[in-house]
């Protein structure tokens, strides 16, 4: 495997015993196959270097997966500007909105044991909005209420209390009848998490904990501030282009099934693995299957991914998104975003393929290097995105 620290630290690639008494000429194709496949990665890591090394970028960590392995991680920067302490795979970053695709895996893993109804209503007590009905729990977790996007995310960010902002989403007027429109959604989406722990008995973190960070060994990841204080080393913030130093804390805590997680990415590398191989790590197929099937089309989304060029439909489903990449690839999707902190987690489940990244500054460049590596590894494009991109920055 490759690693890079930055300056760049790469991983290098492990193959099998080359010695020519080891093999027969029969057994070089599997092995020259493999090294084909991934000759992608010499171009790539100048890709990589580009971004990490970018005077908006802190700390980077980033790895490649291939028939469901890790063939490259790579590491750069710090945790905190100016500390000297570098990132490295074992870090923690919060995790932002891809924190939802713990939740949407919980609702199949319940759905598929019989424990709850995705297509109940979801009680008045719990979430009352202006429409003609109650959501379903399915629509609720795939954005499908009708409320302006990111609805009340502001109060959020002002202090206040998740209840009390939620209770106030009664007053929304909705943009479209439920089940009609993709929003998406941080304080209604977070209400997922009462179902959950009426199904488990447990608080969402607990029941997160017990059903997924347990059995598949991610023992970096946890909820909030206490979970990034707790740890080795851990990637502080940096907020604007100033690159402001923030604390562990974030009014986003609240709101734990919709941005609570952080995690190191080692773990993260895990998570790609059992979302592509669920059985493999104990989890039944069934119930990722439910979480990847499409829900709803996002067509805002769809719209604004046409400068890639190469994503032709987009939709959603429980607490993921879903790519068509050129009419002949599914792809498998969630992006992060919290003030100070991104991530990126790309799965193409039919070959292993995984890209997913972790960056504590404001800074979306890093977000180009998926596409550039489906570009790369498919022959579909020049893989130019990142090149592009700090072209229109100059």
């Amino acid at each position: 495997m490759i690693a890079l620290a930055l300056p760049l630290s790469v991983l290098s690639l492990a193959l099998a015993d080359t010695s020519a008494s080891a093999r027969s000429p029969d057994a070089d194709a599997p092995l020259r196959a493999m090294e084909e496949a991934l000759d992608y990665l010499d171009a790539f890591q100048l890709e990589v270097a580009d971004v990490a090394q970018h005077e908006r970028m802190v700390g980077f960590a980033a790895a490649i997966l291939e028939n469901g392995e890790p063939v490259a991680i790579y590491t750069s920067g710090e945790t905190r500007r100016g500390s000297g302490e570098a990132v490295t795979a074992d870090t923690v970053f919060r995790l932002a909105s891809v924190s939802k695709t713990f939740a949407g895996t919980m609702m199949g893993l319940l759905d598929e044991a019989g424990l709850v109804s995705l297509d109940a209503r979801v009680p008045e007590s719990i979430l009352d909005l202006s429409g003609e009905r109650q959501p379903t729990w399915r629509e609720l977790a795939s954005h499908q209420t009708g409320l302006p996007p990111n609805a009340y995310d502001n109060l959020i960010e002002a202090g206040r209390d998740a209840h009390t902002v939620r209770a106030r989403l009664t007053e929304v007027p909705l943009m479209c009848p439920m089940g009609d429109c993709y929003t998406y959604q941080n304080v209604a989406f977070d209400v997922v998490r009462d179902l959950i722990e009426d199904a488990t008995g447990q608080t969402y973190q607990d029941a997160v904990q017990t059903y997924l960070f347990d059995p598949l060994g991610m023992q970096s990841a946890g909820f909030g501030a206490e979970n990034l204080e707790r740890a080795e080393s851990w990637a502080a913030p940096h907020f604007g282009r100033r690159q402001r130093l923030g604390g562990a804390a974030t009014d986003y805590d609240t709101l734990p099934a919709a941005a609570g997680v952080s995690l190191s990415l080692n773990d993260l590398i895990i998570w790609a693995q059992a979302q592509m191989d669920p059985e493999a790590f104990g989890l039944p197929a069934g119930a990722i299957e439910r979480a990847h099937t499409p829900q709803t089309r996002s067509l805002r989304e769809t719209r604004n991914l046409r400068r890639l060029g190469r994503v032709e439909d987009t939709a959603y489903g429980l607490g993921w998104r879903i790519y068509d990449w050129q009419g002949e690839r599914t792809l498998i999707v969630h992006g992060g975003a919290l003030a100070g902190y991104g991530s990126q987690v790309v799965l193409e489940p039919e070959t292993g393929f995984a890209f997913v990244a972790l960056w504590n500054a404001d800074f979306g460049l890093p977000r180009l290097l998926w596409p550039t590596a489906m570009d790369m590894r498919t022959g579909d494009g020049p893989g130019a995105f990142v090149d592009d991109a700090i072209a229109r920055m100059r």
